[in-house]
């Protein structure tokens, strides 16, 4: 009798720690990050990529702008907005076609709207963009999503 009780300690016990690691490992995989969504691409191939904190707070934007607009806008340009005090900041990056075109907030205080990224590029060009949250040296980022130019 006392070996069935061990038995049957040892397979509770055992039952215990896996169903814990099991809890403990979905609540590291179900942990929130940083999301992304991008607009659908306008007819001249503009579109916005926006950022959402693990809260899914609204967080800033990039928005491509593959045509002049009013305002001084320049075409085949891309700038970047951080809407909030956080400490993160809003960078994006361009990848394709011209991978050392670069917009970032670093180092201003929200709400920040950075310079355009410009330069003039072949009329329909793909390109592709990605945006990050970034501070210091971490950083969460976007995929690189597509428009044309």
């Amino acid at each position: 009798m006392r070996t069935k009780n061990r038995v049957l300690t040892l397979l509770a016990a055992s039952a215990l720690l896996a169903g814990s690691s099991l809890t403990l490992g979905a609540t590291n995989a179900a942990a929130a990050e940083w999301t992304f969504s991008k607009s659908p691409v306008d007819e001249d191939g503009g579109f916005t990529i926006a950022a959402y904190t693990p809260s899914g707070t609204y967080a800033g934007v990039m928005v491509w702008n593959a045509d002049p607009g009013c305002c001084e806008i320049p075409g085949d340009a891309f700038q970047v907005v951080d809407r909030l005090s956080d400490g993160w900041g809003m960078e994006a990056k361009m990848i394709v076609p011209v991978s050392s075109r670069k917009a970032t907030t670093r180092g201003h205080e929200a709400t920040y709207y950075s310079p355009w990224s410009t330069g003039d590029l072949t009329e329909g060009a793909r390109v592709a963009i990605q945006l990050c949250a970034v501070k210091g040296t971490s950083s969460h980022c976007s995929i690189a999503y597509t428009g044309h130019a």
